[in-house]
């Protein structure tokens, strides 16, 4: 495992995270607005850094294939990492996606430890 300088680890890390809530908050939108104007009215009052885990019933696999399909924000991110410091910045946009992916099918709350043990697993940060 390559160890960057903790804070260019932890600047990988805040790019994602930011990455990860913007996403999470598109997916909840994106999945509810397509399910119709019908249930619009069902999550009002919900923020929309929890509505994909308020929506019942729970996103299907074919809901996030659809949004994943028009989403292009973890494109962003070697806007702000530098490519020739993080040279798998494709591999780190791969996992934020995985991660997003998992928490909007399971309905689970974002943590920053478990983002950072699955960037981790491309060796883009230090894991403790």
């Amino acid at each position: 495992m390559t160890l960057y300088p903790q804070h260019h680890a932890e600047g990988v890390l805040l790019a994602c995270d930011l990455a990860v809530r913007m996403s999470l908050e598109a997916a909840g939108r994106s999945i509810r607005n397509r399910r119709g104007r019908s249930s619009r009215g069902a999550y009002q009052g919900v923020a929309d850094s929890h509505l994909y885990m308020s929506l019942t019933p729970a996103p299907t696999a074919a809901e996030v294939d659809r949004f994943e399909e028009s989403f292009s924000r973890w494109w962003g991110l070697p806007s702000v990492l530098d490519d020739s410091s993080v040279p798998h910045i494709q591999m780190i946009m791969k996992a934020c996606a995985a991660y997003v992916r998992t928490l909007v099918l399971s309905q689970q709350a974002h943590d920053v430890d478990a983002l950072r043990k699955y960037l981790a697993q491309v060796d883009a940060v230090a894991v403790g």
